[in-house]
């Protein structure tokens, strides 16, 4: 929000260098993002009478000017202005002054001085300024402008008198808000127009004032210059005043012209399935019935609380006026700004909370500026909708809870004299215990937690001593879980994995990456803030590749990453959340140095995963585990396993598929795997037990099995199993190949088995005539032949 200091002032007198200022509003939880100046000094600059307006010989789009600056020959100079007349008075730049934007020897819009972002024309000046006075005369001093980040929790200080408010309390000044009074004429405002509210829920109150005889102008220059250094641009004199008196008290207003609100009658409902209306910026928007809409007896005119209608705006002949002001309700209003794709100063105040009782008052002020601006005159009387007053919010609380929370030492009577300053009522004070009656605009406070921010901050946060956090230790406290979760990741980084870390709320076109058939099972947010931000994640690998990717793309050609964090999946319509662990690889990772530049297989890269996890569930004490092909829509067809422990399945891996590595420009094959966390954890306080050191020499045989391509290594690994030959201490695959010398839809598996006896020294007979039987029994068991060589 931009807040003018000349502006604040009006509301509250401080002294205080701009450094000074902007460290107490910081402090307080406004933080000053930016100080910008708005104007200067403007030397050289005058105000220049145009005397004559000639066609230009060499450009059609411009015009020769003569221009009289109070010199004692006047100018003539190129403008390319559509608004350029004779008569007419505007700022001129002679030659030899350099403007911000480096040209000189013009006639000058308001971009050009540095005055804001308009370039439609020249500034026009009153007429009965005399050629050649300083600008500076005319427009004014320099305006400082503060931009503040205002948290969503504090819409009291979306508005002048909400940071004034702030700062009488932070500078122990005064806050001066002028009365806001009105007179009235005698026709009654209920005779001119009635308001129906069918959803109080969504529209807590809803007021209409009536103004006649209203003459629709340009709006005064001391409004137009202060809505320029908040970033409004200005239009017209009741336009300007709505958005005057937003920035002034935070409640957005809306000006209807009443001549076409038909019926005389204002309905707040919810819009109708399929229902059309042009919005202001002349745009058809198509509304859905979750959308608040005020309309009239036959058409809406305005969306609720973001944008009006492009039929009863206010215009040039426009002389009654409908003065709407509301309170509508915060996730409705966010709700259809986001649906829409409008964000609008309106939208913004209504998304954060308005207080519904000072409706009234922003209604009245705007209203008296029109009488004072623009000539109307006011109907008796307001249409009040307000069914539900909410009554002034409670909150009991103790003294010595809020210093312990704080940790500093407060005394009571500081912090009764904060709470006066901040328009806090205390009650019911017995000395130990009391309870806070919180004015309505602070719609932030409602604990008592909410009592210690307020008295940490307006006491100083740089003041509360750095004192030693003490810990306690609690000897019944299990926290075997939180070691288990802290050996794993251990573990995890000794495999070579980097851990990652990512907000759990994703969006569908993420999701549907790698999977568009679970939106069922897709737990939404009702009312996002942002639409990237608006399904809870289902899964842990869309976002894990969508990290290898970003690295990707930033030069980095291999990584390997997990992630622990939480899913959720929507199982018999209630939302699910399972802790998960997630692993990823892309590129050479699993190849030494000198290895790293041929391209990476698909085969490679499966089985670099494969062992990861197969190693990963061995440190973990799992060893009842076995892999199943199962093609899943995150995974290549026919490149994806289910994880099984104990005949339950615990997770997947697998060769992402093409469309996802297409997002990221993923050439290479990329391998990804899901494990649930508590079946990690299962054995994770096991015991291992030790095994003695081998005292005797082993012997080693090689065999390549020639197999049909379906056979699984599993498939071996279980008929050695059952097998369970004598003296055989370990075995392992070590090759896998198809190509020459092997027929086509067959393939070698190669294995080395290793042969050890624990009581005495094997013979190459006892070893071949075990091993030859193994041999056997696979080749019979496959219909395996041994490869040659």
């Amino acid at each position: 929000m931009k807040v003018p200091v000349s502006w604040l002032k009006e509301y509250v007198d401080f002294e205080d260098t701009l450094e000074g200022l902007a460290d107490k509003l910081t402090f307080a939880g406004l933080e000053v993002e930016a100080i910008e100046t708005i104007g200067s000094d403007f030397a050289g600059v005058v105000v220049g009478a145009v005397l004559a307006v000639e066609p230009h010989p060499d450009a059609d789009k411009l015009r020769l000017c003569t221009v009289n600056f109070g010199a004692e020959e006047p100018m003539q100079v190129v403008c390319g202005a559509p608004n350029v007349e004779v008569g007419g008075k505007y700022p001129f730049a002679p030659v030899g002054t350099t403007l911000p934007c480096g040209i000189m020897g013009m006639l000058c819009a308001k971009d050009e001085l540095g005055l804001g972002e308009d370039h439609s024309g020249l500034l026009v000046l009153d007429a009965a300024l005399e050629p050649g006075t300083p600008f500076v005369q005319v427009w004014g001093d320099p305006e400082t402008v503060i931009e503040l980040e205002i948290t969503p929790n504090r819409p009291d200080c979306l508005s002048m008198i909400g940071v004034a408010r702030e700062m009488a309390v932070l500078y122990g000044s005064e806050l001066k808000i002028p009365a806001y009074g009105i007179s009235e004429i005698d026709e009654d405002v209920n005779s001119e127009i009635s308001v129906r509210v069918d959803d109080p829920e969504k529209c807590p109150r809803y007021t209409a004032r009536v103004l006649k005889g209203a003459k629709i102008g340009p709006s005064p220059e001391w409004m137009q210059k202060r809505l320029e250094a908040a970033g409004i641009r200005p239009i017209s004199n009741v336009v300007d005043i709505t958005n005057y008196v937003m920035l002034e008290t935070g409640h957005p207003l809306h000006a209807f012209d009443k001549n076409f609100v038909a019926g005389n009658q204002i309905i707040v409902r919810d819009a109708k399935a399929g229902e059309k209306m042009y919005t202001l910026d002349d745009i058809e928007r198509t509304l859905t019935e979750d959308m608040l809409v005020i309309a009239d007896a036959e058409k809406p005119t305005a969306i609720a609380g973001v944008m009006g209608g492009g039929g009863s705006e206010i215009k040039d002949d426009t002389t009654t006026i409908l003065l709407e002001a509301a309170a509508f309700e915060t996730a409705s209003i966010r709700h259809t700004a986001k649906k829409l794709g409008l964000s609008t100063d309106s939208s913004y105040r209504f998304q954060r909370g308005i207080n519904a009782d000072s409706v009234e008052w922003a209604s009245r002020r705007a209203a008296e500026l029109m009488c004072e601006l623009a000539g109307a005159k006011v109907c008796k009387g307001m249409v009040d909708v307000y069914p539900h007053r909410k009554a002034q919010r409670e909150v009991p609380f103790a003294w010595k809870r809020i210093t312990s929370m704080i940790g500093a030492e407060i005394p009571v009577a500081d912090m009764k004299r904060i709470f006066q300053t901040l328009e806090i009522e205390i009650e019911h004070d017995n000395g130990e215990t009391a309870t806070a009656f919180v004015p309505s605009f602070r719609l932030d406070i409602e604990r008592e937690v909410d009592l210690v921010e307020e008295i940490a901050r307006i006491h100083g946060v740089d003041h509360i001593p750095a004192n030693t956090p003490l810990a306690k230790v609690i000897p019944t406290a299990d926290d075997s879980r939180v070691r288990a979760i802290a050996e794993l990741r251990d573990c995890l980084q000794g495999l070579g994995a980097s851990e990652i870390l990512n907000y759990t709320l994703v969006n569908h076109p993420l999701l549907d990456l790698f999977n568009k058939e679970n939106r069922e099972s897709r737990e939404e947010l009702p009312h996002p803030i942002s639409m990237d931000q608006s399904v809870m994640r289902t899964s842990l690998i869309p976002q894990l590749v969508e990290s290898l990717g970003r690295n990707h793309s930033r030069q980095i050609n291999e990584a390997c990453f997990y992630e622990l964090g939480r899913v959720f999946n929507r199982v018999d319509g209630a939302a699910v959340q399972t802790e998960t662990v997630s692993l990823g690889m892309m590129g050479p990772v699993g190849r030494s140095l000198l290895e790293k530049r041929a391209p990476v297989s698909d085969e490679e890269m499966f089985l670099w995963l494969k062992g990861l996890v197969e190693k990963l569930l061995a440190t973990q004490r799992l060893h009842q585990v076995s892999f199943k092909v199962e093609d899943r829509p995150e995974f290549e067809q026919g490149k994806a396993l289910s994880i099984v422990l104990d005949g339950e399945t615990v997770g997947c891996m697998g060769l992402v598929n093409q469309t996802a590595r297409a997002e990221w420009r993923l050439t290479g094959p990329v391998a990804a795997a899901e494990l649930q966390l508590e079946a990690l954890l299962k054995n994770a306080f096991d015991i291992t037990k030790t095994q003695d050191l081998a005292q005797l020499p082993s012997m080693s045989r090689d065999i390549a099995l020639v197999v049909d391509q379906s056979v699984q290594h599993e498939d071996v690994v279980a008929l050695i199993q059952k097998a369970d030959p004598k003296d055989l201490e370990s075995f392992g695959l070590f090759d896998i190949y198809q190509g020459k010398g092997i027929e086509k839809g067959r393939k070698s598996l190669a294995y080395n088995f290793v042969y050890r006896s624990a009581k005495q020294t094997l013979t190459d007979k006892k070893v071949n005539k075990a091993h030859q039987k193994l041999t056997d029994f696979l080749c019979e068991q496959l219909g395996a032949t041994l490869r040659e060589g």
